[in-house]
């Protein structure tokens, strides 16, 4: 790719989000202070009403989520595409819950990782390996059980929160997972950062990197990428990083089973490193797994932006529905911008 195609365009100037706001620290606080005294039971049946509440609020995250819906499952009838948003918003709170209890509470999580013979050769993989993953699941617990499993240095890349003192709160959290779990690092995806060079360096040095190949938020550069009747826009830097470093590449999927228990989705490697390919060569394969697991596990992809779409050809969504348009609307980013 050129020079221009991978250059990181500056991010748009945005309001300043207010801490008691939906992308503040105030709340998380509150509820942290709930959760010492609630039990686990009540806390999960609490989120019902409070998510009910914050769907209906919060109308351009609700507006991105059934438009993803309606890429994915045009089958849904307007009153089914309604409930998946909230079953979306619903499986967000509680992975939340689940990382509340975790880091600050150390509850412990149980782990399920059907694709042990994957897992094991990934682990075995002499050299730098790439994992490819979403915003599915549980992000930074399952990064944390990731490194203790894997026994080699993980990196893994996050988006900062949109508050400085949400992303004070996130930062300390993750410097305690650091010192708890000296094979994780975390680093942060700034726009006047030279990240993809770090990375690129790490993985020459026999490391593993875990990104994001998902989700295009303000300062990510996105592609668009066709797949039959269905057009993603996906982040450009995993591919670039991809092409340069020419490692072996391998997807990972969390998935949320009950409470305090999640899956970890380890498939084959889509990409070998033997040969240099394009970026866009690489998403061309990624995108398929990618899309193998949102479309049966759409409740759990967590993203809040308008991300799939269908192509003009492809049949166009009931127009009885009686919400908006969502692909007329800009979302803003969710509440945690990279669980």
């Amino acid at each position: 790719m050129s020079p221009e195609e991978t250059a990181k365009p500056p991010a748009p100037q945005v309001p300043r989000h207010r801490n008691s706001g939906l992308h503040g620290a105030f709340w998380t606080n509150v509820l942290l202070q709930l959760l010492r005294y609630l039990p686990k039971w009540m806390a999960i049946g609490l989120t019902h009403p409070v998510v009910l509440l914050i769907y209906q609020l919060a109308g351009p995250q609700r507006r991105a989520i059934r438009s993803n819906l309606a890429a994915l499952h045009p089958e849904f009838s307007a009153l089914r595409n309604w409930w998946g948003g909230y079953q979306v918003i619903q499986q967000f709170a509680l992975t939340y819950l689940d990382r509340l209890w975790h880091m600050h509470f150390k509850h412990e999580v149980t782990w399920d990782i059907p694709s042990l013979d994957h897992f094991e050769t990934m682990r075995a993989t002499p050299g730098g390996v790439l994992i490819f993953t979403i915003h599915s699941g549980n992000y930074d617990i399952g990064a944390t059980l990731f490194s203790q499993k894997f026994g080699r240095m993980l990196h893994i890349v996050r988006i900062p929160e949109q508050t400085e003192e949400l992303q004070e709160l996130r930062a300390a959290e993750l410097r305690q997972v650091e010192h708890e779990n000296p094979h994780l690092r975390v680093h942060y995806n700034k726009t006047d950062s030279h990240l993809g060079l770090e990375l690129c360096r790490l993985l020459m040095e026999g490391n593993a990197v875990a990104v994001q190949g998902d989700r295009v938020v303000t300062g990510v550069s996105p592609v668009e990428m066709r797949l039959g009747d269905l057009i993603y826009k996906i982040p450009r830097g995993p591919l670039v990083l991809a092409e340069i470093s020419r490692v072996p590449a391998y997807p990972i999927f969390l998935q949320r089973l009950s409470c305090l228990k999640y899956r970890i989705v380890v498939g084959p490697a889509f990409l070998t490193g033997r040969t240099r390919q394009r970026a866009d060569d690489i998403g061309k394969v990624w995108l398929p797994i990618m899309d193998d697991f949102v479309r049966q596990h759409w409740d759990q992809w967590f993203v809040f932006e308008p991300l799939v779409s269908l192509s003009p050809q492809a049949t166009a969504p009931s127009a009885t529905d009686p919400e908006e348009d969502p692909s007329k609307h800009t979302a803003q980013t969710a509440p945690d911008a990279a669980l």
